[in-house]
């Protein structure tokens, strides 16, 4: 038997899901999407040089999504006794994305993207990679959760304390809303239930070869389950189900690469 410590990032990882559980009512729903065009497109794209990609796609359709359904970006906060929701009035896509730490343990952490909504497909694709690609120790983010597991106990409580109290304290390090960028192909599981921090989470999974009924004939088409997690505190079904519907057609057509 081997003892493995607890390490600070899933400390901090844990705290961050607790204050998810005791301070929002997190709700989940599986949407299908055909993104056959769209993987087609991009697949075009890139072999004539442009730079872009399915989760750079996947951000400005969801930063869209925001901004066409001002709802989901509001978030609920709670200052001592009393809660409030705040309206954001910029949208701010949090991007978690998963990369290797210098001593081999796995750290996932936020690519904090501004405007989202404003930016081009292609911008978004160059602050990623440059995430992604840049030493750990020069992406600010990573300096400042670094400090943050660096923190004793009763810090940590404070942390939580601002983030679910002061709105600027909570956008500066989780944005207005949450996107994964761990999309699988072909094998894993379909999104299920999920806990976030936000009123407004996407969760991409999978995209598998599924069969399709298509103008009268049954095709194979390229399917991406997202789930999205919601606070039923602040969003009901039909602020869900309009949001998806406002993302469909950003996903089922190639509009945003045109």
């Amino acid at each position: 038997m081997k003892i493995i410590p607890f390490t600070r990032n899933r400390q901090f990882i844990t705290e961050h899901l607790q204050r998810a559980k005791k301070f929002h009512c997190p709700i989940t729903g599986v949407f299908e999407f055909d993104v056959t065009d769209l993987l087609l497109r991009l697949d075009q794209e890139r072999s004539k040089g442009r730079s872009v990609s399915l989760v750079s796609t996947l951000v400005k359709a969801t930063a869209m999504v925001m901004e066409q359904n001002p709802r989901m970006n509001h978030h609920l906060f709670k200052k001592w006794f009393k809660w409030f929701e705040v309206e954001f009035d910029h949208v701010s896509c949090t991007l978690v994305v998963l990369r290797e730490g210098a001593n081999g343990e796995e750290v996932l952490f936020p690519i904090l993207i501004r405007d989202a909504n404003s930016m081009s497909v292609e911008e978004i694709y160059e602050l990623i990679k440059w995430h992604k690609t840049a030493a750990m120790e020069e992406i600010p983010q990573v300096k400042a959760f670094q400090q943050i597991k660096k923190m004793s106990w009763l810090k940590m409580k404070l942390f939580n304390y601002k983030a679910r109290s002061d709105p600027k304290f909570y956008e500066k390090y989780f944005g207005t809303y949450g996107l994964s960028s761990m999309v699988r192909y072909d094998w894993g599981g379909i999104a299920g239930n999920g806990i976030a921090n936000t009123a407004s989470g996407f969760v991409p999974a999978i995209i598998r070869d599924m069969p399709v009924a298509r103008d009268g004939e049954v095709q194979i088409r390229k399917i991406m389950n997202m789930a999205i997690v919601a606070d039923h505190f602040i969003l009901d079904g039909g602020d869900i189900d309009r949001g998806m519907n406002t993302l469909r057609p950003l996903l089922e057509t190639t509009v945003l690469l045109d």
